[in-house]
């Protein structure tokens, strides 16, 4: 077959499935707000951004380090303490805790999440006339285009897993995780320091020098790997799908935003198939419109090569060669 559908979270909203993420928000909120409060406090999402739900998994990227460790510097133990040898674990267990709510707890309670919204029912007049015999790449955690097309599953790649495998779906940020690598303290003092100032820098060097804070941040740093969406293996890891893309003729984008956060799974669909390749792109408002013009131009897709329209507007013959 020569025609590959992209699906995308905007796929399932158009079918009025509950899976934004604002939603899930709420859904985190009801069933487990340990994990809201820590989500709202120690994420520092950008400025342009209303919330942290605005570009979910971009924001993922913005933890508050600084919040944490002060989270975790309250479980150290004094010296004085008389239970000193034995608390020492606890700011190692609370920074484990702390960072199993950001990354397995978060993806439970996601597939949680998801889960009920497949069970939500889709009105037959939602249904868009899409190809049964194409390919399907979902970026989707549900199974719409199984349990509601009837899309055989050897012609989807689940990209990032499926709800009913929590432990192996992906959800997370696109950054280098060695990008967040924690930054040392030089170790030699400053130079001309008096005696008494050198003493005193020693002094707070040694303060410093706490292993249980050490190894709580460590463990808190251990968050960008854990959360990491590693584009690059995911892309080698289904190499016979990808490698297949130079058959095909037509792309049809739904409901798929081409966000930074997935760009390079769409680069390498870019790079194996051909030129010639047209490309159809649903967009849901103007300046989404505007943002998918610019990421298929710097894929190096010609304006002659690509058309978007809106995900409500779709033709109800999908399957016709454009």
């Amino acid at each position: 077959m020569d025609k590959l559908y992209i699906i995308g979270n905007g796929f399932d909203l158009h079918h009025r499935l509950p899976t934004s993420f604002s939603g899930f928000c709420e859904y985190l909120r009801l069933h487990n707000s340990a994990i809201s409060d820590l989500l709202a406090s120690a994420i520092s999402y950008e400025s342009s951004d209303y919330d942290i739900w605005n570009r979910f998994e971009e924001n993922l990227s913005f933890i508050d380090m600084g919040y944490l460790e002060e989270l975790v510097i309250e479980y150290i133990p004094s010296p004085s303490d008389d239970e000193y040898f034995s608390d020492m674990g606890a700011c190692g267990s609370e920074s484990e805790k702390i960072i199993f709510n950001l990354t397995e707890g978060l993806r439970n309670e996601f597939s949680n999440y998801i889960q009920l919204a497949c069970s939500c029912k889709v009105k037959s007049s939602l249904l868009l006339n899409i190809d049964p015999n194409a390919i399907y790449m979902s970026f989707n955690y549900t199974k719409t285009l199984e349990d509601h097309y009837g899309i055989n599953s050897d012609k989807i790649l689940y990209v990032h897993g499926t709800f009913d495998e929590k432990e192996n779906i992906v959800l997370g940020h696109a950054i280098n995780p060695a990008t967040f690598a924690p930054k040392r303290d030089n170790e030699s003092p400053p130079e001309n320091l008096s005696p008494e100032e050198l003493e005193q820098w020693y002094e707070y060097m040694s303060d410093q020098q706490n292993s249980c804070l050490d190894d709580a941040r460590e463990e808190l740093f251990s968050y960008y790997q854990r959360s990491y969406k590693n584009s690059d293996q995911i892309i080698k890891n289904n190499s016979i799908f990808f490698a297949e893309l130079g058959r095909i003729k037509s792309i049809f984008v739904l409901g798929h935003s081409m966000s930074f956060v997935d760009i390079k799974y769409f680069e390498a669909i870019k790079a194996r198939t051909s030129e010639l390749c047209y490309w159809t792109v649903s967009f849901y408002g103007e300046t989404e419109k505007t943002n998918l013009e610019d990421v298929l131009l710097g894929l190096g897709i010609l304006p002659t090569n690509f058309n978007l329209i809106k995900i409500c507007n779709l033709s109800s013959d999908m399957t016709t060669e454009l």
